[in-house]
């Protein structure tokens, strides 16, 4: 398994004032980021990746969109995010952020909703606040659980609209997350073998 790192909003918050300020200032050399290959979607995206579930920490939404701004001329092309970052408005700090460079970079939201009907509706809510018809990756959000695997592989349960999401053009790849349990995620593996993606901590320090 390859690792991907996410950097999650952390730029102007966790890192000490001055360290920040020299990461944001330094010269921009998008081809000194390597790149993989993400899961089974055939994307080349950047090692380093941006994620905003942290994005609170920055201050403000302004210096949130700035932060998202300068990691795409750092040559960053990996966002994520999530419907429920920030109660939504990490996913409009990347709407308002990505105008003018929607198309070339790879975003993707996820939903932590269990019934069709729920994870739809957070689908087209992300859709509105990230100002872009699709989505290249709509993740299953923190499955923790086997009775969550239950409810997502129900009749009616989310992975009928993920599914269809992607039947409809809403996102090019599906896939899930979690941060709990590996026989969890197997379980996942084994109830549907065409996920796209599986995103999961791996760092001794992870507070899971």
């Amino acid at each position: 398994m390859k690792r991907r790192t996410v950097l999650g909003g952390i730029l102007g918050a966790t890192l000490a004032p001055a360290t920040a300020r020299t990461l944001l200032a330094a010269p921009v050399k998008p081809e000194a980021i390597p790149r993989r290959t993400l899961g089974q979607t055939g994307a080349s995206l950047t090692v380093i990746g941006l994620a905003s579930g942290r994005f609170q920490q920055t201050g403000s939404e302004e210096a949130a969109v700035a932060l998202t701004r300068r990691a795409h001329e750092l040559g960053i092309n990996y966002f994520d995010t999530a419907r429920l970052y920030w109660n939504g408005r990490s996913e409009q700090v990347f709407g308002r952020a990505m105008q003018g460079f929607r198309r070339e970079i790879f975003l993707t939201s996820k939903s932590a909703r269990r019934s069709r009907r729920e994870a739809a509706a957070d689908l087209e809510a992300s859709l509105q606040a990230l100002q872009t018809d699709y989505l290249d990756l709509w993740q299953v959000h923190q499955v923790a659980n086997l009775g969550e695997v239950e409810q997502i592989f129900a009749p009616g349960g989310a992975l009928e609209a993920f599914v269809a999401a992607k039947q409809a053009g809403k996102c090019r790849f599906i896939g899930f997350t979690g941060h709990t349990d590996p026989e969890v995620h197997l379980e996942m593996l084994k109830r549907y073998d065409r996920w796209d993606t599986i995103l999961m901590p791996l760092h001794v320090a992870d507070p899971h």
